[in-house]
């Protein structure tokens, strides 16, 4: 089956996330039912109390998904306590239907009147077909996906579900660990805000997911070439500006906290002696910064995103604020200030 765009579409929905984005369960029923044109389509997933079942969440999509969500909690509420829910075990489902898409036909006639002729009408869409996909995390339900309509499924509307099956399910399992760290990452910001450094938190793409305040000036100067620096850094720790640890999590892509270097003290203090006694611009502070950290021609242009020829001008600009002709002179001048 080739994927209409239609179908592209929802599955590049799918790979993208942000934490201010909704939830994929709460829109997805929504999308899949208008693609399939099913009567309701359903997300939910069913947990078990010390009474009995009740749904830890449940989205839908159709003409009048609150009645039929509404009528399928009030049924749910009156299963006995048990492993099972309906035809299947949500903590142990058995492994011939995990990430499945199933239609009724494919159930024994028992199963069928037994669970699911009676969900359905208890749900109002009696006589309806079901077409539904048990996605799981090993044996364990993320989510019961699915969708009813009077007219019988066919085999491309289940392939059509099959489509989504892995999009949907690597974004449950995010959403879910996300749900469940995200007071623990929401800790990390105000504990990198507590640093009196530069850091924060790059993407498995170098893009930027969480700051403090000293990366956030920066990144405002050039976002760029901290970035630039940070992938350096990795390269070449010795000489790199940042600290750079990996965050690793089995079955995630990978994340990695950069915390700017330390400055050593007395360099600091040297350096805005000479600022403010050769009155040099912000430009040439930065560079002889850099020259103070070993940072070569080329090095110092790349972090500043310029040409080399600039950084040389700059080079030439401090040299003639500092009455010098080479870096080892400079820097004798330089620390001499700071023994005044």
């Amino acid at each position: 089956m080739r994927p209409s765009s239609q179908m592209r579409d929802i599955a590049s929905e799918l790979a993208v996330w942000k934490p201010e984005r909704p939830a994929a369960r709460t829109w997805f029923a929504s999308e899949f039912c208008a693609l399939v044109g099913a009567t309701f389509a359903g997300v939910y997933r069913p947990t078990a109390t010390e009474s009995g079942w009740t749904l830890e969440y449940m989205h839908a999509g159709g003409r009048t998904p609150e009645l039929h969500v509404d009528a399928f909690r009030r049924y749910v509420k009156t299963f006995p306590s048990s492993n099972h829910f309906l035809s299947y075990k949500p903590y142990s489902v058995d492994a011939e239907d995990r990430n499945r898409p199933l239609r009724l036909c494919d159930f024994a006639p028992p199963i069928v009147k037994q669970h699911h002729a009676p969900t359905l009408r208890a749900a109002g869409a009696p006589g309806h077909d079901q077409l539904r996909v048990l996605l799981c995390d090993g044996p364990r339900l993320l989510s019961w996906v699915g969708a009813t309509r009077a007219e019988p499924f066919t085999p491309r509307e289940v392939s059509m579900l099959r489509y989504f099956v892995g999009p949907l399910h690597r974004r449950l399992r995010l959403e879910e660990h996300v749900s469940a760290t995200w007071p623990a990452v929401r800790a990390l910001e105000v504990a990198l805000d507590a640093l009196p450094r530069a850091a924060l938190v790059l993407g498995p793409t170098n893009t930027v997911e969480i700051v403090n305040r000293h990366a956030r000036v920066l990144l405002e100067r050039d976002g760029r070439a901290v970035v630039e620096s940070i992938r350096r850094s990795q390269r070449r720790p010795s000489e790199g500006a940042f600290e750079v640890t990996p965050l690793t999590l089995a079955g995630h892509p990978p994340y990695v906290l950069a915390i700017a270097k330390p400055r050593p003290p007395i360099l600091t203090n040297v350096i805005a002696v000479a600022q403010a006694e050769w009155r040099l611009t912000m430009r040439q502070t930065r560079v002889l910064e850099l020259m103070g950290s070993g940072a070569s021609n080329r090095e110092i242009a790349q972090r500043l995103a310029c040409a080399e020829v600039t950084v040389e001008n700059h080079i030439t600009g401090l040299y003639r604020r500092s009455g010098t002709r080479s870096r080892a002179e400079l820097f004798v001048r330089m620390f001499t200030l700071g023994k005044r």
